[in-house]
Order: C-alpha cells, then sequence, then structure tokens
C-alpha cells in the first residue's frame, strides 16, 4: 500500500512537471520596442495557455507572431481588443517600435501567450506593476529570444 502511494505520488509530480513545463515558456527579450518596462536581455516567463478561451485584455504584455513574418516573434502590449477577433498592439517605447501602427490589428490566433513576470535580471526595478521583478527560475529552455522586438 505505501509503495503504490508513493509511486502514485511520483506520478503526480511528473505529471504536475509535464503540464508545468508545456504551459509556462521562456523567452530573452531582444530589442528595444518594450523598454522600460522589458529591456533588451530580460528573460520572461509566458503563460501559453493564457488566451485558451480568454480574450486578452488591454493592458496585457503579449508575445505574438508577427503578422508580416510567422516565424519572428514580438512583445507588445496590448492597446485595444476588437470584437471581431482582432488586437492592437504597441511597444511601450513608440519611437523604438514597430508594432500595429505599422502593420495593423493583429489576429487573436497570433497570440502566443501572455508575458507573467520577468525573472532575470532579478533586481532591476520594473516600470510596470504588471510585471513583477522576480519568480523562480523554472521553465522550458530559450526558443531563440524574441527576435525583432523592434
Amino acid at each position: 500500500m505505501r509503495r503504490s502511494l508513493l509511486g502514485l505520488g511520483g506520478l503526480g509530480i511528473v505529471a504536475g512537471l509535464a503540464w508545468w513545463a508545456r504551459r509556462f515558456e521562456r523567452f530573452e527579450v531582444a530589442g528595444e520596442s518594450m523598454v522600460p518596462t522589458l529591456r533588451p536581455g530580460d528573460f520572461v516567463l509566458v503563460d501559453r495557455f493564457a488566451y485558451h478561451g480568454r480574450v486578452p485584455r488591454r493592458g496585457d504584455i503579449v508575445v505574438a507572431r508577427d503578422p508580416r513574418d510567422g516565424e519572428r516573434l514580438l512583445v507588445k502590449r496590448v492597446a485595444r481588443v476588437d470584437l471581431h477577433g482582432m488586437v492592437w498592439l504597441e511597444g511601450d517605447n513608440g519611437a523604438a517600435s514597430t508594432d500595429s501602427r505599422a502593420f495593423g490589428p493583429v489576429p487573436l490566433d497570433h497570440l502566443e501567450g501572455r508575458v507573467v513576470f520577468r525573472y532575470w535580471p532579478l533586481f532591476r526595478r520594473s516600470s510596470s506593476a504588471s510585471i513583477p521583478s522576480t519568480m523562480p527560475s523554472v521553465g522550458n529552455a530559450s526558443v531563440g529570444g524574441l527576435a525583432g522586438s523592434k
């Protein structure tokens, strides 16, 4: 009986870790479009299931596929949500951001997830209350960062 409980506990831990690894992914910020909130070299944790059955809210920081190049990922803030399945994305640093002002609204299915928090660097103050500055470093390996955040 004790062995089967230990086995079930171990199986539960493995299942929980697999779920965590699939739901959350880490990314490195590559450009300056989100300065001062996020800077080049920052690492963020992204909830890939955040918008499964849920519409993003104005102010969410998201990772999205570039509508001009589906292989390229962008990190931007949701400025507007359209009832027709589109979002308007803008960088916090308008002078250094190529965003919806250049390429128009982005389909909801281009959203890869919501930035949950920045975990590196650990102690730099963030100018955005929506991204806590610390968290344990747990998640998948980086997937090439967020290319083209500019």
